[in-house]
């Protein structure tokens, strides 16, 4: 039966570049641990078994390089196996704990039993390699793999310096290409940011789509004849539009499904619950707090106590929610009008929302896989797999637009961080004059790992992540400080090109501790 209409799930996983060997133990790097155990892991569990069961169901996933290169790294794959077992010890010590009820105790051994499964299907089905994983869901057809640029930098914040946006651009498709053998046709544009003529730039990188949020393709000139709901093309680039309720129904803070009262309370946590004593054998030392995932509360609603959550009602009623968000796609595709092309809803979320920030989302995802698989008239297909049987509905601009909050750049662009962009700018200005002046090629030498150095760190630098964090919140302070130091270390390796001091044993050290893109090629930044 031919499909009324097709649904795109489309995941962006993404984490900044956070790798710290001058530390036994560094709490930042919790952010990838986190993501790994409540994230990746179970997407490819989820993914796996709907293709041993013959599901047609088909997917998109953005992979970001900084992502990437931190799953590959052997000190970080370390680190990640000794991260599970202080998490094991600590669910054993809550399991112990006297002052614990019954009703505690059990979820400490929930927990446990849940890690313990994690680092099994980790070491013993996965061996260890989560890259090669999506890779061979990718060859078995049910995702199609994405990235986005460099170090996830804004464009539209970058683009004063036109080599800066083609650097982040280009690098991401060099690096995407050495670690799976192609160059993606989708790119995600960080926080869905654009700007009028950004296409021509992503032309020129290889790339073939990207999507917006909903105001990009509402406002573009002229307007698309069927909105949001099918691709248009600009400059040879096709560009996909957001459809709103697929997004108000996940992110809506009053109505969005991860709110309701059954679910897991993602902010009460016991890192912020327990003594300091209690948590030394999990944090590192020196830090009394910290997340841990260890949670025992469900969201229950309003603002007076938490009831304990249960797991088992909470998994029900991700059945429930996934069966009410497949039907609601398919009574939406029967509203909007047929023409030549078949409409499109595209559902674009940080992958990290399904398991980190809402605990039961991977349950959730599975359930709409299946439910996907018993709807007629809908079919779950990769943007690629759109393109090629539909094609793009016309020519059109889109409009300026981010999916960050009042959808354009605030959420970047503040006065506490106008000044970063004054120096991203000078930065990336100096590294093109800097890499035409010496014009070092693909060498070992002296002046070549500078410049290569220099250009890693410029890239850190220009993360979104940084200014994003640095509106307040988790995590400020260090973004703050991790901005800092990049463009430190840019200013110390570009002005140890111009002197004649031995910077051997420090220039070592720092690529060691930045050590993504090795096959940086330094063309790309003029």
């Amino acid at each position: 039966m031919t499909p009324r209409g097709h649904f795109a799930l489309v995941l962006h996983a993404h984490l900044p570049f956070v790798r710290h060997p001058e530390y036994p133990h560094f709490l930042e790097e919790h952010w990838l641990f986190e993501a790994i155990t409540d994230c990746y892991l179970p997407l490819v569990r989820v993914l796996r078994e709907a293709v041993e069961r013959g599901s047609r169901f088909r997917s998109s996933l953005s992979l970001s390089p900084t992502l990437l290169s931190m799953l590959a790294d052997p000190l970080l794959q370390q680190r990640y196996l000794a991260y599970l077992e202080r998490l094991v010890r600590l669910c054993e010590q809550e399991i112990a704990r006297p002052r614990n009820d019954p009703p505690h105790r059990s979820l400490a051994r929930f927990y446990q039993r849940r890690l313990l499964r994690t680092r099994d299907f980790y070491l013993d089905v996965l061996r260890g390699d989560l890259i090669a994983a999506w890779a061979e869901l990718a060859q078995a057809g049910t995702l199609e793999l994405m990235t986005t640029v460099a170090t996830h930098g804004y464009l539209p914040l970058l683009r004063s310096e036109p080599a800066a946006v083609r650097a982040q651009l280009r690098v991401a498709r060099d690096f995407f290409r050495d670690v799976f053998g192609c160059v993606p046709n989708g790119l995600w544009l960080p926080e869905c940011g654009y700007y009028p003529g950004l296409e021509r730039e992503v032309a020129a990188a290889g790339f073939g789509f990207f999507i917006l949020d909903v105001h990009g393709l509402q406002g573009a000139v002229p307007p698309p004849p069927m909105g949001v709901y099918a691709a248009v093309s600009s400059e040879g680039v096709a560009v996909f539009g957001r459809d709103p309720d697929s997004a108000r129904e996940v992110w809506s803070r009053e109505t969005g499904y991860p709110g309701h009262p059954l679910y897991r309370e993602y902010h009460r946590d016991l890192g912020f619950e327990s003594d300091p004593g209690d948590l030394a054998v999990f944090l590192p030392p020196g830090v009394d707090a910290a997340p841990t995932g260890i949670k025992y509360y469900r969201v229950t609603g309003g603002p007076g106590p938490k009831a304990l959550y249960d797991p088992g009602v909470a998994l029900g009623q991700a059945e429930r929610d996934a069966q009410r968000f497949v039907a609601r796609r398919r009574r939406l595709l029967l509203r909007l009008p047929q023409d030549r092309l078949r409409p499109i809803l595209v559902a674009p979320y940080d992958a990290e929302l399904f398991g980190h920030w809402w605990f039961e989302g991977p349950a959730f995802l599975a359930a709409v896989i299946r439910h996907l698989d018993a709807a007629s008239g809908l079919a779950a297909v990769t943007l690629s797999e759109h393109l090629e049987s539909c094609g793009t509905v016309a020519e059109a601009r889109p409009a300026a637009s981010s999916w960050g909050e009042r959808g354009y750049n605030a959420a970047w662009l503040r006065p506490d961080t106008g000044w970063v962009y004054v120096q991203l700018h000078q930065a990336a200005a100096e590294m093109k004059d800097l890499v035409r002046r010496y014009n070092p090629g693909f060498g070992d030498d002296r002046t070549s790992r500078l410049l290569r150095q220099a250009a890693r760190s410029l890239l850190l630098a220009q993360s979104s992540d940084w200014t994003f964090h640095m509106g307040g919140g988790g995590g400020a302070a260090y973004a703050e400080s991790r901005l800092r130091e990049q463009l430190a270390r840019f200013r110390f390796l570009t002005g140890a090109l111009r002197g004649d001091a031995s910077v051997e044993g420090r220039l070592a050290a720092l690529e060691r501790m930045d050590n993504l893109f090795p096959r940086l090629d330094l063309a790309h930044f003029v």
